[in-house]
């Protein structure tokens, strides 16, 4: 059974009444000696289930922390879960109840991704945001990586409710007073007590802001903040740069049909997303899959974000940011499968270009003059049905003038290869439709027909 490790905060305006472990951290001690003898009870029994929490840390799996959502409460409320319910599972029920918690959703699950992605290298794993900071520990793990720097000593194994108040504190202190972070109105007990989403998202955010976002290495840049441009119009500005001519209206819906970020992939590495600019919009979430597959592997951008979010129009602002932030510091790795050679190969023709009636002949092209090499041309088709194809070779193989006939109507992919490789990420599309109504099977009547009119 594994172990599950938590994490907590820090007040700053609360009044005054504190005893000397808690100075500083502006918590009433009657309130937490009351909630610290429940704390303690049910650890005492969750005990009784967890007995790997008493194992040497070498000894223990990497920790894994969690709650189970109360769909009434919205995503702000709920129970850490003890039958193995995640955090996405949970969250998503929402949908059905509230269409409007869909951006809430997908950020919750962005900036957890975003949290885990500089946890990796540690002991620790956040599968629900509102309970993974209650005792500090990954927070404070979490700030040091982000930081470059250790906080200081802090409890490693807080088992009473003031040791995680103390943790949570120290680290919301370093954060507003060593890396001037302005963090308002989230407090210690808010993480360690109240587990309240809504301001544990608000520091997800600020850590991202001032960690990633404000220090983008942009072009010309000497890597400083700029107060006369904000984090959001410096990275607009940048993705237009690269991105130009095509148009980047925002950093949200104008992404859903993919092709912005398959062209963003193609700009940074070119040849890796061949044919970006020709993708169909229909497949919006295939051609996001295949760009932000081929960025986490050979551009080192992490999905943070998944296609399925990227394509919905609901996808808030904060999580495209999060996600588009990772491209200007982005190196390709050596070996990257960039298209080369295939990537020129050109396929024109009517085929391609208009819609096929079915029983008709079309015919397209496949051309390779432009290459430097000579290697083999192979295509395969894929739909609704079985086509007719004939070919025809000249220019000594480098073109193929193919003619495409389909007794089917619908849409049928075309696979082009070159030398064994793709010319394109996308399969080519060809759209068979039904013939019109045969002409000799219309009929006109009429008196003005069969008579004549004066």
């Amino acid at each position: 059974m594994e172990a599950r490790r938590s994490s907590g905060r820090s007040t700053f305006n609360a009044p005054k009444r504190t005893n000397s472990f808690a100075s500083g951290i502006g918590v009433d001690v009657r309130k937490i000696a009351a909630a610290a003898n429940a704390a303690n009870a049910a650890v005492s029994r969750s005990h009784q289930h967890r007995s790997s929490i008493g194992t040497a840390p070498s000894e223990r799996p990497r920790a894994r922390l969690q709650r189970s959502m109360s769909v009434s409460d919205g995503i702000t409320s709920g129970q850490r879960s003890q039958d193995g319910h995640d955090q996405e599972a949970d969250i998503l029920g929402l949908q059905a109840q509230d269409p409007e918690a869909e951006w809430k959703i997908i950020q919750v699950k962005t900036f957890t991704r975003w949290c885990n992605q500089h946890l990796k290298d540690s002991d620790y794993e956040i599968e629900d945001l509102a309970v993974g900071f209650e005792d500090g520990r990954a927070l404070i793990t979490l700030v040091e990586s982000l930081a470059g720097r250790r906080i200081g000593k802090y409890n490693r194994a807080p088992k009473r409710l003031p040791q995680k108040l103390e943790n949570v504190g120290m680290v919301l202190k370093f954060l507003q007073f060593e890396e001037g972070l302005k963090l308002v109105n989230i407090g210690n007990t808010d993480i360690v007590m109240d587990h309240n989403l809504k301001l544990i998202l608000g520091l997800v955010w600020h850590l991202i802001l001032h960690y990633q976002v404000s220090l983008l290495a942009l072009d010309g840049s000497d890597g400083k903040r700029r107060s006369s441009v904000s984090p959001k119009d410096m990275l607009l500005r940048w993705l237009r740069e690269k991105l130009a001519p095509r148009e980047v209206a925002n950093l949200t819906t104008a992404w859903n049909n993919g092709k912005l970020i398959a062209a963003l992939v193609d700009v940074l590495a070119p040849g890796l997303y061949p044919g970006a600019d020709d993708v169909d919009p229909a497949n919006n979430v295939q051609t996001a899959t295949n760009a932000m597959k081929l960025a986490e592997d050979w551009l080192g951008v992490p999905q943070v974000l998944q296609p399925t979010d990227l394509c919905n129009p609901r996808v808030d602002e904060k999580s495209m940011m999060t996600y588009l932030s990772f491209f200007p510091n982005a190196k390709l790795k050596d070996g990257a499968p960039l298209g080369g050679d295939a990537g020129e190969v050109r396929c024109y023709g009517p085929a391609l270009e208009n819609d096929v009636v079915a029983d008709t002949q079309s015919p397209f092209t496949i051309d390779a003059s432009d290459m430097r090499s000579d290697e083999d041309i192979s295509w395969r088709f894929s739909g609704p049905g079985r086509p007719m194809v004939t070919s025809q070779q000249r220019d000594g193989q480098r073109i193929v003038d193919v003619t495409f006939e389909a007794e089917n109507p619908g849409t049928y992919k075309l696979d082009v290869t070159y030398g064994g490789e793709p010319i394109s990420a996308e399969p080519l599309t060809i759209h068979v439709v039904r013939p019109p109504p045969a002409a000799s099977r219309v009929k006109c009547r009429g008196r003005g027909l069969e008579s004549h009119v004066p």
